[in-house]
Order: structure tokens, then C-alpha cells, then sequence
């Protein structure tokens, strides 16, 4: 969740501004009388980067928390890193750690789409480019939170099947 808000607040945002003041300075109008498909040209484009971001981003994040946690746990609470290292071991399952991968690809891709979705189609001046941008926000914490969830249901369901035992 927080990969998905950290990628709406910071370049969502910035790509829906960018796209409504294309809009409102007639430049997507500019594109489309050239005969170009603008919004196969500006948006799908913003899309692909999105998702090719959000990988190194977010294994950089993944692997970052646990260096972090680490750390905390064997230097400030002087915990042995061979205790440390076991528990991690035991209780980190890997096909969770991918299942979040592909989670954060799919919070970025429906969060580009609905970023470009409100900047393309923002008029109004600057303050509807404001406007679209502070809907996109809205429009993707939410989003963000359904897909968290159903992506939990689908994988979890009723039976989480945690093993707390060693």
C-alpha cells in the first residue's frame, strides 16, 4: 500500500498535472489534429514507465525494510544476527514476497491509468487541472485499498494459513 501511495502522490500526481495542462494549453488538441492518437501517445507512454519504475523501486523498498530491520534488531536491541537470521528465515515465505511484487505492479499500472484518465480529460483552466488532480489523488487511495484487499482475499481467503509455529 504504501508503494502504491508513495507512486500516486509523487508521479501520478505530477503526470496528471502535466497532461491537464497539455489539455487545457491545447497541445493534446495540437497532437490530435497531426493525426496522432494522442492519448495511445501520451498516456500508454506514462503507463510503461510506470510499470517499468515500480520493479527496481520496489525491491529496492523490499530490500531496504529488511536490511533496516535487521539493523534495529542486532545493533540497537543486541540481538544475535544468528537468532535474527533465524526467525527471518523461518517466518519470510518467498512466494509472499512475490505475490507483493506483483501487487505493487498492479497498484502502478491501475494507478497510472486512472492518473492519466483524469489529466487527460481536465478543463477548466488551472484550477480544474487542480482539481482533476486532487480526484486522481482521492480516486487512488482508494483504489489502492481495494486492490490490497481483494488481492488478500484472493490469495489468503478465509484461511491465511499462517504457521507460527517452529
Amino acid at each position: 500500500m504504501v508503494a502504491g501511495q508513495a507512486l500516486a502522490a509523487t508521479v501520478c500526481a505530477g503526470a496528471t498535472a502535466e497532461l491537464g495542462a497539455m489539455r487545457i494549453s491545447e497541445e493534446i488538441d495540437a497532437l490530435e489534429v497531426m493525426g496522432i492518437k494522442s492519448i495511445s501517445y501520451l498516456v500508454s507512454t506514462r503507463i510503461m514507465a510506470g510499470f517499468v519504475v515500480i520493479i527496481p523501486l520496489y525491491a529496492m523498498a523490499i530490500i531496504m525494510s529488511f536490511l533496516s530491520a535487521q539493523v534495529t534488531t542486532t545493533v540497537f536491541y543486541g540481538q544475535s544476527i544468528g537468532t535474527y537470521e533465524h526467525y527471518f528465515r523461518t517466518f519470510l515465505r518467498p512466494d509472499d514476497v512475490f505475490w507483493s511484487f506483483v501487487q505493487a505492479i498492479i497498484i502502478s499500472v491501475i494507478v497510472m491509468l486512472n492518473h492519466g484518465y483524469y489529466g487527460f480529460y481536465a478543463s477548466g483552466g488551472p484550477v480544474g487541472v487542480g482539481e482533476a488532480v486532487g480526484r486522481s489523488m482521492r480516486a487512488s487511495l482508494v483504489t489502492i485499498v481495494c486492490v490490497v484487499l481483494f488481492a488478500s482475499l484472493a490469495l489468503y481467503g478465509v484461511d491465511p494459513n499462517f504457521n507460527l509455529t517452529v
